[in-house]
C-alpha cells in the first residue's frame, strides 16, 4: 500500500460507515472510554549508520507489520479527548546494505511505547453516528529494537527514546456505550541510538518512523 493510497482508503471507509442508518447517540456527553486496537504498519526505505571500531552506512528496505494496543481516555462536552496509550507495533525489514555480514538479511524493527494523545471531534459527516477526529501524542519509547537475522544467528540492538505521533480518524456508535474506531497514524522518532545487545559490533543510529492503519473497538463507561 503506497501513502498515495492511504487518505483515500480511510476517506472510503468513513464514507460506508456514514453510510449506515443514523440513531440518536449519547457521543457529545463527556466522560470515561476504553478501547482496543490493532493495525496494519508500514514504513519507507530508512538510512542505518553503524557506529564503533568499524563504521559504515547502510540502506534498509521495510515492508509491512502488525501494530496492537489499548487506550484508556476522557472526552469532554467541548469535542476535545486526551488519552493514555500503550503500542505495540513492528515493520518487517526485507533486506540491509551493509559489507558487514553480521548486519545483513531479513529481521525487522519494532516498539513498544505508552503516549499521551490529545484528540479533537467533529462533525464532518453529517451522522450523529460518526465523529471524525485529528490529533497528536507525545510518545515514550520504552524499547525500539532492530533485529538482523543472518546465517550467524541473530543480531539485536535496541534503546528507548520520544517521539511524536500524528493522528485521524472517524468513530463510529454502534449504540449508546459501543463504537468502532479507524484510523491513521505515523509515529516519528530521528537519530535513534540502538546499542548492540550481546557483541562488540558497536551501535546502530537511524530513524524511526512507522504509519499505521488501524482499526479499534471500545466502551464509552
Amino acid at each position: 500500500m503506497t501513502a498515495t493510497h492511504k487518505p483515500s482508503l480511510l476517506a472510503l471507509l468513513s464514507a460506508c460507515l456514514w453510510a449506515a442508518t443514523p440513531s440518536p447517540a449519547a457521543a457529545a456527553e463527556r466522560g470515561w472510554y476504553a478501547g482496543v486496537l490493532t493495525g496494519l504498519s508500514g514504513q519507507s526505505d530508512q538510512t542505518l549508520r553503524l557506529e564503533g571500531s568499524a563504521p559504515e552506512t547502510g540502506k534498509a528496505a521495510f515492508s509491512s507489520g502488525l501494530l496492537a494496543g489499548g487506550a484508556v481516555g476522557y472526552r469532554f462536552e467541548s469535542g476535545w479527548r486526551l488519552e493514555t496509550e500503550f503500542t505495540y507495533q513492528s515493520v518487517d525489514r526485507d533486506r540491509a546494505v551493509f559489507s558487514n555480514p553480521a548486519l545483513q538479511g531479513e529481521g525487522n524493527y519494532a516498539s513498544t511505547g505508552f503516549a499521551l494523545n490529545a484528540l479533537y471531534e467533529f462533525d464532518l459527516f453529517g451522522s450523529p453516528r460518526a465523529r471524525s477526529y485529528l490529533g497528536a501524542g507525545v510518545v515514550a519509547l520504552t524499547e525500539v529494537d532492530i533485529d538482523f537475522e543472518t546465517t550467524a544467528g541473530e543480531r539485536s540492538f535496541s534503546g528507548d527514546d520520544s517521539a511524536l505521533q500524528l493522528l485521524a480518524g472517524v468513530r463510529y456508535d454502534l449504540g449508546e456505550r459501543w463504537f468502532l474506531d479507524l484510523g491513521l497514524r505515523q509515529l516519528r522518532a530521528s537519530s535513534l541510538r540502538l546499542e548492540g545487545e550481546r557483541d562488540t559490533l558497536g551501535r546502530v543510529r537511524g530513524d524511526y518512523r512507522p504509519w499505521s492503519l488501524t482499526l479499534g473497538a471500545g466502551w464509552r463507561f
